[in-house]
């Protein structure tokens, strides 16, 4: 499995634009593109049950009157409906401004060689770029601790929850969640039940944060507000529960994450993030 990055370069006169919520509004764009191309394939991702098969960025303004977007597809048939489109179209309206394409990037990730190439890095550095959220379920209970009982849950049903948005920098539902994308779309196993086993046990630390930020941004379509937050932090994987295998699993996650974002609404832009440091 492949995950295939677009990304466009473009001219505008627009001048303001809310950065962080405009990732909204990218998503819409790729919505209308995609109808326009496929409108079968556009209606059963907008309808998709699960973890979204993409992901968009916010828009980006990289000098004046030039900026950049991208769209991150984890299904082949969106980034040829994409491509096919960029082709034949040199702009697009976004924001009410039109935008004059001046280079459309493409890049391809194969997973299996992303696992096979991970280091077993003990400390991470990460800078997250656009508001970030996960949801948190209420009451927890990791399956594993329930011993015999966790194999009749998964006939009869797991325990129910409640669910909460958690807008702060967990490492146990940032890596939860980067291994669902994985396991839903990877197609490269990396046995997510014992890696999440390790990962509640302790197996990473959030070891240090900076500049932590929330933003509160509200959504008009839904008429409601989505809180996410921005910063630095700093993660150890501790000597106590370290294990080389599922420190290459980590690793591999967090190439991973950076092209699919994480958490809450990466199909709007949220959950951007970036490895400064891995050592």
């Amino acid at each position: 499995m492949s995950i295939e990055v677009v990304g466009v370069i473009a001219y505008s006169e627009l001048e303001h634009y809310p950065v962080f919520s405009s990732g909204f509004h990218v998503r819409g764009l790729f919505y209308k593109i995609l109808k326009s191309c496929n409108p079968v394939l556009a209606l059963r991702v907008h309808d998709y049950r699960g973890l979204a098969p993409f992901s968009a960025s916010p828009l980006f303004k990289l000098e004046r009157n030039i900026y950049y977007f991208r769209f991150t597809l984890l299904d082949n048939r969106i980034s040829t409906a994409l491509l096919d489109f960029f082709k034949k179209f040199d702009e697009v309206e976004l924001l009410n401004s039109k935008f004059y394409l001046n280079e459309v990037t493409y890049k391809s990730i194969d997973l299996k060689e992303l696992l096979s190439e991970s280091s077993p890095c003990k400390k991470y550095e990460l800078e997250f770029l656009s508001p970030t959220c996960f949801r948190r379920p209420c009451p927890y209970i990791p399956l594993y601790t329930l011993g015999p009982l966790s194999h009749m849950l998964r006939f009869f049903g797991r325990i129910k929850s409640t669910y909460r948005y958690y807008p702060l920098p967990d490492p146990i539902l940032m890596f939860r969640n980067l291994a669902r994308i994985w396991r839903e779309h990877g197609g490269v196993t990396i046995h997510s039940r014992r890696f999440s086993r390790w990962l509640e046990e302790g197996g990473i630390a959030l070891s240090a944060i900076q500049d932590i930020k929330t933003h509160r941004l509200m959504h008009k379509k839904r008429n409601a507000f989505i809180v996410g937050f921005t910063g630095r932090i700093r993660l150890s994987l501790p000597n106590d529960t370290f294990n080389e295998k599922y420190a290459r699993i980590v690793h591999a996650l967090l190439k991973m994450g950076e092209e699919v974002q994480v958490g809450v609404n990466r199909t709007a832009g949220f959950g951007l993030y970036r490895i400064l440091k891995a050592i």
